[in-house]
């Protein structure tokens, strides 16, 4: 039989007594660091500073994108935004790249998981793209399309999958389950920095109708990079979901 020195208790926070996770950083219930007040303070300052300040070069660019006529109305301006959004996830990856090489491990790799949340994605973006539309068109009377920005290009059809749905979910996943949620996860708890990343990524789309359902979705995404410790999971769903997007639309324009 185990003496009682031999079983283990479950950890628990030393100021609440709460429960906590292994991994947690902070305790879920009271916010107290678990680590020693000097490590978690210089852990603190450095990645709240990493995160804020990517998360501010987000903003300012979107910003301009979506309210400067020059940057938003040309898909030069597209291109150019993505690119440079990328090359500034790529540089924060790196500068804290003992966080995020880990994630670009596929790790748990499951053919029946990348079929279920293939599923989920396809699923998932018919019902935002028909709800979307209705409340375009029930609401504001209009129908948007992304296809009408890439019709005067060689290869529209191409270039709108690329620009649509494939750059995006490597730059994005990167950026958001990557970068941002690898630095918050040093500074609060799991379900908090899930919630919070979640949020950053629904408000960087300044889009109103769409924060309705990006936030479940960013939140999924989250999810699904804790459970499985990889962005490849959230890379391959994000790709089907704005691809299933872009398809339906050139379906309905009978390009197809």
């Amino acid at each position: 039989m185990a003496s009682e020195t031999d079983i283990q208790a479950p950890d628990t926070c030393s100021s609440c007594g709460s429960r906590m996770e292994p991994d947690a950083v902070v305790c879920y219930q009271c916010g107290s660091p678990t680590v020693p007040s000097e490590e978690w303070e210089g852990a603190y300052e450095r990645y709240r500073g990493l995160v804020v300040t990517f998360f501010s070069i987000n903003l300012i660019v979107c910003l301009i994108f979506n309210f400067w006529p020059p940057a938003g109305e040309t898909l030069t301006g597209l291109i150019i935004v993505d690119v440079f959004l990328f090359a500034c996830a790529i540089f924060y990856a790196y500068r804290m790249r003992e966080l995020v090489r880990p994630l670009l491990a596929w790790n748990r790799f499951s053919w029946w998981r990348l079929a279920s949340v293939i599923t989920v994605a396809v699923i998932s973006a018919i019902v935002v793209n028909y709800g979307v539309k209705w409340i375009n068109r029930s609401v504001f009377d209009r129908d948007l399309y992304y296809f009408a920005s890439f019709r005067e290009l060689p290869f529209p059809k191409i270039s709108m999958f690329l620009l649509i749905a494939f750059f995006p979910a490597f730059s994005e996943e990167l950026a958001y389950r990557g970068v941002i949620q690898a630095g918050l996860l040093k500074i609060m708890h799991g379900r908090q920095a899930v919630v919070m990343t979640a949020l950053l990524f629904a408000i960087i789309h300044m889009s109103i109708i769409s924060f309705v359902w990006l936030l479940p979705f960013a939140l999924f995404l989250g999810w699904l990079r804790q459970r499985t410790q990889t962005i490849w999971y959230g890379i391959i769903v994000h790709f089907f979901f704005n691809a299933t997007t872009c398809y339906l639309e050139l379906h309905e324009l009978g390009l197809l």
